[in-house]
């Protein structure tokens, strides 16, 4: 069989287990043909958004313990030790030490543990290292090149990739891993522009800054201004790192927590969210590096049962709230027990008690933070919140009963993903996860590493960080002022907070029809592929069958197009986690399937095209 040119647009962590698997598998087979692998990404090569270049203060999520980018060594047992270094493994070999809250490469510090959450610019370097070193053990019938560019569309006839520098790169299979995109400004944002725009004559500092990444963008924000910031995820914690700590302020320990020395250099910062709740702080891993909460009761053999009563029933579709909610509930409040007791209880007869209940109830909706008279009490309860859930995440993931609960959940993806994935849930069901339920468990589940609540108990104090509304709190554009205005309601009366900066500081799920990308679009409207939709809903991503392939505006699958990763976020569920030493691994499982669907459609017949499609390149200008 001729050699097979695979073009990957998008050069991730994604392609990077795309490539490795491959590597693996023409290593292992002499038998199959040669590949050529097109990576196609203006960036470093799969070191996606994880440039090496941005601010030391942005940090991973997740302990760097908990992140490899290596399939196990027999990759029929997911316990097996992992292929190459984990992220802290790689830190440590590169020398690089802990000095405070700061990681260099120099003698003397403290090593790194595993407990560290290390930088992102570390981890784009740990990318690019460990692409590296999968390109060592490739085997020869391998080559990868890189073009450096942007992908803009895609044809079929005859096969092309087309580069936004004019080329075209012909190819016999295409996976399209594009990771996040960035949204076209929707009504909301351009009328908000618009108002900035006729205003800023009047008020220099207005400025509104809807997406705060790559964080140089926040430069322009001055000492004077008042900076409010829209959402209190983890993209807040970014956005007040930078503008805190990143402009020369600092943290120092005391007695009772930490304490903020100003630069000088910090604006003001004011937070509101939709229901400006604060996030709670992951606890301390007690649970090793590969271990974790075993789900009980939102099982995946548990979610096969659901469906198939269901489906007996005549509903194919399950409900999230009656069948699902009710085990996450559940799991939680057995993890929660457990830790209480300090012991593993039993499983037949469990059943949550009242109390165990109003904690849960508790965990998800505050109510003391929802029913405030007014800011100040507001901001006063939110301190008391974050000081308390503080106390329970140093006790750890084990021992502090709050935090077994809350940290359950991150174990209980399996259940979870066989509920959710390829319209399992009503569309009604669907519209509640992703835009009630994933932004709640973000908040109790996958908040940032403690002592990011702890700078912010400190910059409260420290007067640079407040809130600016509460739960409904809204954005005015006030004429008058040149300024954006918080309003909210507290009860009868309205309090408002004013700001000459407004950054949105949210990430979005990828939307085909709205990146500001060409590609997806393009790969739309020729009908190469479909956005994903459970019945009337869109919730992200474009459409992929079990088996990755992309689907046809017909429904039907590609026979050579793939999709894997964030771009697939819709049909699949929390496709962004990276891949964890000693655990199944959901985005090492897809990579794997994908290169074998891959290779075994060559196997059965498929004859490559790129080599024809290459010589009537050549034709086309004029090369022999």
């Amino acid at each position: 069989m001729s050699e097979i040119s695979v073009a990957i647009i998008g050069a991730g962590s994604r392609a990077l287990n795309v490539i490795e698997h491959l590597a693996w598998r023409l290593s292992s087979d002499p038998a199959l043909p040669g590949v050529v692998v097109h990576l196609i990404d203006p960036g470093e090569p799969c070191a996606g958004v994880h440039v090496a270049n941005q601010s030391s203060q942005l940090l991973t999520n997740t302990l760097a313990s908990q992140v490899t980018m290596f399939s196990p060594t027999n990759r029929l047992e997911p316990k097996s030790p992992p292929s190459g270094p984990s992220f802290t493994e790689w830190a440590r070999r590169q020398g690089y030490r802990r000095f405070g809250t700061e990681y260099r490469q120099a003698a003397g510090g403290e090593e790194i543990g595993e407990l560290d959450y290390l930088p992102r610019a570390m981890l784009g370097e740990y990318l690019r290292d460990a692409f590296r070193m999968v390109l060592q053990r490739a085997p020869k019938t391998m080559t990868v090149k890189h073009h450096r560019t942007t992908a803009i569309d895609v044809s079929e006839h005859p096969r092309r990739v087309h580069l936004e520098n004019g080329d075209r790169i012909p190819w016999d299979a295409l996976i399209i891993a594009t990771g996040h995109c960035e949204l076209q400004p929707s009504p909301e944002e351009r009328k908000i522009q618009s108002f900035v725009t006729r205003n800023r004559s009047r008020n220099s500092r207005l400025r509104y800054i809807g997406n705060p990444y790559p964080t140089s963008r926040l430069a322009e924000i001055s000492r004077s201004d008042v900076v409010l910031v829209q959402g209190l995820g983890l993209t807040a914690y970014d956005v007040i790192a930078d503008l805190t700590a990143g402009r020369g302020g600092g943290f120092v320990e005391t007695g009772g927590g930490l304490r903020y020395i100003r630069s000088g250099e910090e604006p003001l910062i004011r937070l509101f969210s939709r229901q400006s709740l604060p996030y709670g702080a992951r606890g301390v891993n007690q649970k090793g590096v590969d271990g974790g909460h075993v789900a009980q009761f939102l099982t995946r053999p548990g979610v096969d049962a659901i469906r198939a009563r269901s489906a007996a029933g005549g509903m194919a579709k399950l409900d999230f709230l009656t069948d699902i909610l009710p085990l996450i509930r559940k799991d939680m409040a057995f993890a929660y027990r457990c830790a209480e007791q300090r012991r593993k209880i039993d499983v037949e007869d469990f059943r949550p008690t009242p109390t165990e209940d109003a904690i849960i109830d508790r965990i998800f909706e505050p109510k003391e933070l929802l029913s405030c008279g007014g800011l100040s009490e507001l901001r006063s309860r939110v301190v008391k919140y974050l000081r308390d859930d503080l106390a329970e995440a140093v006790r750890g993931n084990v021992d502090s009963p709050l935090k077994a609960a809350t940290d359950a959940i991150r174990d209980l993806r399996d259940g979870l993903s066989a509920a959710i994935e390829f319209g399992g849930l009503t569309p009604e069901s669907h519209r509640y996860v992703v835009e009630v339920f994933v932004p709640l468990t973000n908040r109790i589940t996958f908040g940032p590493p403690l002592r990011r609540n702890a700078e912010l108990l400190a910059l409260i104090e420290a007067g640079v960080v407040d809130w600016a509304g509460g739960a409904g709190a809204r954005i005015r554009l006030d004429e008058g002022l040149a300024r954006f205005v918080v309003q909210t309601t507290f009860g009868s009366k309205e309090e408002c907070v004013a700001g000459d900066v407004l950054v949105t500081a949210r990430v979005f799920g990828h939307r085909p029809l709205e990146d500001v990308r060409p590609l997806s679009r393009n790969l739309v409207e020729r009908g190469i592929a479909r956005p994903f939709c459970n019945g009337n809903y869109h919730p992200h991503g474009l459409d992929v069958d079990r088996g990755l392939r992309l689907l046809r505006a017909d429904g039907s699958p590609n026979r050579s197009i793939w999709g894997i990763g964030f771009v697939t976020e819709g049909p699949r569920f929390h496709t962004h986690a990276l891949p964890r030493p000693g655990r199944r691994s959901s985005q090492l499982a897809d990579a794997a399937r994908l290169v074998d669907d891959l290779l075994a459609s060559f196997a059965s017949g498929a004859a490559p095209h790129a080599a024809a499609a290459q010589a009537e390149v050549l034709a086309e200008e004029g090369v022999r």
